[in-house]
């Protein structure tokens, strides 16, 4: 987005942008600090779409970002609607929520917004750039960066890896990747015919035999809707082609009573995109850390994803700018609130399937009884 300061040295460096990745750099940036990112990809890219629950409002306003959300392409999302566990849908009106609505982001938006509010906060942020070797020499890390096919050198007092779930830095310090489920969605964007799209800004969830089906409304009036279940499943092989994902569509009831009243067709190619339980062996070190779901991913069930990972990137960057001072406390204390966090969410998750018992007998559902997972 802009060209490196003249004369000036990356004090932290972070892999990979993001909404964990953007919000380390615009937090740092507010300490004083000097953060730069360097973004694999070349710039914002589509992605399938994100619901933010209303909880996420309180560090949406501090990062100033409340306002812009008003102004983009994204919708306010009135609630939560699930058919789990019972044949009649369960609703969840956000409407007696201390914060209100929700949204329904445009990612590509959003992750732009991101990148712009970090630089103006003071970070620099280089797309098209990927690290590709680092190493601990003389009290600081010498990073190796490829932009363009040229090849740079960096140095940093410190590391962030906000890489995703491929942790690419992480991994090369040692680090483990650790799975839990089997978990995979496989997403598409649907678009109405004419003007018919619908207007109920309501989440869907939908258990099936399988596993389950998300979807939300964009403000481009299409529908982002993603099944789950589990890589090794015949139902997953079967949905990978447009023609096996539109008939596993067509069993569910009130998805597809949706999808038949306004005349949703897929207007997108089908995505796979990993949505099992996955956690890092090791999260931090000496001068590096991990942050969202390079620390730590979760099943979309959850509603952790984005909020998750903002709210790991805020912590993590109090945490290095405290590390950075001489404090080993602040490390500690984001170290161990991953830690809880991940060890609730997956007794949370137990409980939350083991509360859908219509479907025994089914390889999905059977294999969700034990708190031991899959």
């Amino acid at each position: 987005m802009i060209a490196e300061r003249k004369g000036s040295v990356p004090r932290i460096a972070i892999a990979g942008g993001g909404p964990a990745g953007a919000v380390v750099a615009i937090t740092l940036a507010r300490q004083g600090l000097h953060p730069v990112v360097f973004e694999m990809a070349s710039g914002p890219q589509t992605k399938v779409g994100e619901c933010l629950p209303p909880a996420s409002a309180p560090l949406l306003d501090w990062l100033g970002l409340t306002p812009h959300l008003f102004e983009g392409p994204h919708l306010r999302s009135c609630g939560n609607r699930s058919c789990w566990g019972l044949e009649r849908p369960f609703e969840r009106d956000f409407l007696f929520s201390v914060y209100g609505a929700g949204w329904h982001l445009d990612r590509r938006h959003f992750e732009e917004l991101l990148a712009r509010i970090a630089v103006e906060s003071g970070a620099i942020w280089h797309y098209a750039s990927r690290i590709t070797a680092i190493r601990w020499r003389d009290q600081c890390w010498e990073i190796a960066v490829e932009k363009s096919s040229k090849k740079q050198e960096h140095e940093a007092d410190f590391l962030v890896d906000a890489t995703g779930r491929r942790a690419y830095l992480a991994r090369q310090l040692g680090a483990r990747r650790v799975c839990d489920d089997r978990l995979v969605g496989i997403a598409a964007h649907l678009e109405p015919i004419g003007n018919r799209g619908m207007a109920d800004t309501f989440t869907l969830v939908e258990a099936v035999p399988s596993g389950w089906w998300y979807s939300a409304l964009l403000a481009n009036r299409r529908l982002a809707v993603v099944y789950i279940t589990d890589h090794d499943l015949p139902e997953f092989r079967a949905a990978r082609q447009c023609e096996g994902w539109w008939k596993r569509l067509g069993q569910t009831h009130y998805l597809w009573s949706q999808v038949q009243e306004y005349g949703y067709q897929i207007c997108t190619p089908l995505r796979i995109l990993p949505a099992n339980s996955t956690r890092l062996t090791t999260i931090m070190g000496e001068r590096w850390l991990a942050v969202g779901d390079a620390a730590a991913s979760y099943d979309p069930l959850s509603s952790h994803g984005i909020t998750t990972a903002m709210g790991t990137g805020f912590y993590a960057a109090q945490a290095i700018g405290s590390l950075l001072r001489g404090s080993t406390e602040a490390g500690l204390a984001y170290l161990g609130l991953l830690e809880k966090t991940y060890r609730v969410y997956l007794e949370e998750q137990h409980k939350c399937y083991a509360s859908e018992q219509r479907w025994g007998g089914y390889p999905f559902w059977d294999r969700r009884l034990s708190p031991t997972g899959c």
